[in-house]
């Protein structure tokens, strides 16, 4: 059947009411309390200091006696020295962050409070003390780059944050042991494909072109070319931002948190950080406005802002600012982003249906197949980038797509749980989604619902109206590879490239009629959306490589 706008809707158009003994019940108890990264130093023990012994001393310490002062103080130094400089070693900061404390949970009824933006953290940012070198060839257009700042979050991270609570990986996740450095490093290996070397061969691999590339350019520079200056935000209503110059400008003016997110996304696909690329300023902007946007309380981060239906950012905008955050943490490792990033992460469990497993547009809604994917992208970012992930959410998660789940072997999802019970038949776009969402949980590709459903999308091939499914359903096609794969991407890839406007202030975006999307996100969610369609050949590393590369993945 054909998909409404009524089924699947990226910004949160409200659903027709539940009736009572739907609505989820607002007083379903919390998500148990979770360790947090000690943010306390561990103290150095030294010997005493030695003075003039005793008797009875120099008798138990007779040869130490007849050491020279001076020598001993140089030995006491030059130990305090050494150990200064083993804290300052990047791996041994990152095992120390490892160690578990207890942390107190949000309790029922509290609510977050926003970043106090005036109580500042002085905390400085990595700068390269190289200058930027080109990206790998294709070049990013730099027309409108910014020349190299020196960048310092210290006036966007709040100091009164709580612990960032932290949940133990447990055994059950592949490979056995979550915490170990060969997996950790496995999984953040996957972001490693944005490097330059990468890029090229995998462009080369999967199908990329220097006319995909040229396409990602141009749209990074009008992506660039309409941030707000002043917050670094990007708008859904576009056209506020260069004053009418563009059309069809979306109507969620107020859902910031997504479209900042969705651009930031990008860049960070491409390879462009605050720290290193054409565009480190626009990133730094843009992180920062995330960080100051965000509400926190307890460990527990959050950028919702306000349910589905009222153009404010719902549990869309918080999965979509999550991916961003943590992806811009994992390439970087800059530890002014760890709070924002992993805050977020927990918010997810805060936030997650405790019976069913699922996400809506307002914090522990039924939730939908739909909302669901943008949350668990997210999590599978966090643990691409060494943070913290409950794998109780990310089952109960799995869970969700277990009811959502119809036909032969499961192959097939449904909306929500009003969908299955009305039996209203196939949905490209929330099967898209979830079958995405199975693929990096650990399905492997020849699952018999994977093959079923990639036969059917194959057979239908990109939709020239339904951005949402053409996402997600590029991102499955590439990682089964093969014949499938090279048949799907010649199709979307010819088309987004000769469908981009070439000229004037539109340069480098798309629109089109999207069922889904053209109205409330208008140019910039399709430009975004697109954009990261092109960027599909190196934007994670292939799940389904050798045995080794598929655990790590697996979560």
């Amino acid at each position: 059947m054909s998909i409404g706008t009524n089924e699947v809707n990226s910004f949160g158009t409200e659903l027709p009411e539940f009736s009572e003994s739907e609505k989820p019940d607002s007083r379903l108890p919390l998500p148990q309390p979770v360790a947090s990264i000690a943010k306390s130093t561990v103290p150095l023990e030294l010997p005493p200091l030695l003075g003039q012994p005793d008797e009875g001393v120099s008798r138990r310490v007779g040869w130490w006696a007849a050491v020279p002062s001076w020598f001993v103080s140089m030995v006491l130094h030059v130990g305090v020295i050494l150990i200064l400089a083993a804290w300052n070693i990047e791996p041994i900061k990152r095992e120390l962050k490892l160690m578990l404390v207890s942390s107190e949970s949000l309790n029922d009824g509290e609510a977050l409070e926003e970043f106090a933006t005036d109580e500042a953290m002085a905390s400085e940012l990595e700068s390269s003390e190289t200058e930027d070198t080109a990206s790998a060839s294709p070049v990013v257009d730099s027309t409108i780059a910014e020349a190299q700042v020196e960048m310092n979050f210290g006036d966007v991270v709040a100091t009164n944050m709580p612990a960032v609570q932290m949940t133990s990986m447990t055994q059950s996740l592949i490979p056995k042991s979550g915490l170990s450095a060969q997996a950790n490093a496995a999984m953040r290996a996957a972001l490693s494909s944005r490097s330059k070397e990468t890029k090229r061969d995998l462009l080369s691999k999967y199908g990329g072109t220097s006319d995909t590339e040229k396409a990602v350019s141009m749209a990074l520079k009008w992506l660039a070319a309409h941030q707000d200056p002043n917050t670094g935000a990007w708008s859904l209503t576009h056209s506020i931002v260069c004053n009418g110059q563009c059309d069809h400008a979306g109507k969620r003016r107020f859902s910031q948190n997504a479209a900042t997110g969705l651009a930031l996304m990008c860049f960070l696909g491409a390879g462009q950080t605050h720290l290193e690329g054409e565009y480190k300023q626009t990133v730094f902007k843009g992180l920062g406005f995330l960080i100051k946007n965000m509400k926190f309380q307890k460990g527990l981060g959050s950028w919702y802002v306000g349910g589905g239906g009222q153009g404010y950012d719902d549990m869309y905008a918080h999965g979509i600012a999550s991916i961003a955050m943590c992806e811009a943490f994992g390439m970087t490792k800059d530890p002014a982003l760890l709070e924002a990033a992993q805050n977020g992460v927990n918010f997810l469990a805060y936030a997650q249906n405790p019976s069913t497993g699922g996400w809506h547009y307002a914090p522990q809604g039924l939730g939908d197949t739909s909302v669901v994917g943008w949350q668990m992208m997210a999590l599978k970012s966090a643990a691409m980038s060494g943070l913290s992930v409950d794998l109780n959410v990310v089952r109960k998660a799995n869970s969700f797509l277990d009811q959502m789940s119809w036909g032969d072997y499961g192959s097939f999802y449904h909306y929500d749980h009003r969908r299955v019970k009305e039996n209203t038949g196939y949905n490209s776009s929330t099967t898209a989604c979830a079958v995405l969402c199975r693929m990096y949980s650990g399905l492997p590709k020849d699952h018999p619902s994977i093959k079923i459903a990639v036969e059917r999308f194959s057979n239908d091939g990109p939709s020239p109206t339904n951005t949402y499914y053409n996402y997600y359903a590029t991102q499955v096609m590439k990682q089964v590879g093969g014949p499938e794969w090279e048949k799907w991407n010649v199709r979307m890839r010819d088309k987004l490239v000769a469908s981009q406007e070439k000229s004037g202030h539109m340069a480098g975006s798309w629109y089109w009629a999207d069922v889904h999307g053209a109205d409330p996100g208008g140019r910039l969610y399709i430009t975004c959306m697109a954009t990261m369609m092109l960027e599909v050949y190196y934007r994670y590393m292939p799940l389904y490589g050798d045995k080794a590369e598929e655990d790590a993945f697996a979560l």
